[in-house]
């Protein structure tokens, strides 16, 4: 009886401090998300950076997935949102296309042709728009949800595709345009449900 109370203590202990180190990972992750946005706007960090220990591993996989597939979506966006216009931006339509196959969850990806024609629409969206800049992290990360539709509750998912429409309205893509990439959002978050 000793043996098992002790057991169950000892787990008790054991969940919440693997649960703190994924939320430090995640929440470092963001403090370098906003340093990194900051600092393309010309804004000085408001709290010292500390780098993260050199070669500590993540200690769950599936979190850093996540979080680099949000990184190379968010770079992707910067890339169109620096591009001139589209054309310049349409070089960035193999990566983009990649990072946003790769954001859906395993056994659950969005058909290709689903895929092109949101990474046409984003394009098009985005090129040449520098005022995304400021929302580039919460867009990627939006990006990424919708494409795990199989986690989302409808109203979750509605939350989603509002916030999109929201950052792209307010960077002054044009109304067609958004409905567009909306549009495409719904398709592939009903494929990957």
């Amino acid at each position: 009886m000793k043996a098992f109370l002790a057991a169950v203590i000892a787990l008790a202990f054991a969940f919440p401090a693997r649960a703190d180190v994924n939320y430090n990972l995640a929440k470092d992750q963001a403090k370098r998300a906003v340093n990194q946005s900051n600092a393309e706007q010309g804004i000085p960090p408001s709290y010292p950076q500390t780098p993260s220990a050199p070669g500590t591993p993540p200690a769950d996989p599936a979190l850093a997935a996540t979080l680099q597939n949000i990184t190379d979506l968010r770079a992707d966006l910067t890339v169109l949102i620096q591009a001139d216009d589209a054309q310049a931006g349409a070089d960035q339509r193999a990566a983009l296309m990649t990072h946003l196959s790769a954001a859906a969850a395993p056994g659950k990806k969005a058909a290709t042709d689903s895929v092109k024609k949101l990474a046409g629409h984003l394009i098009t969206a985005a090129s040449g728009r520098k005022i995304l800049a400021a929302q580039n992290a919460v867009l990627a990360r939006d990006l990424h949800a919708l494409f795990n539709r199989a986690h989302l509750s409808a109203v979750q998912q509605q939350t989603l595709l509002d916030s999109v429409k929201k950052i792209l309205t307010d960077a002054g893509v044009p109304a067609d345009d958004a409905d567009n990439i909306i549009s495409d959002l719904k398709q592939i978050a009903a494929e990957t449900q």
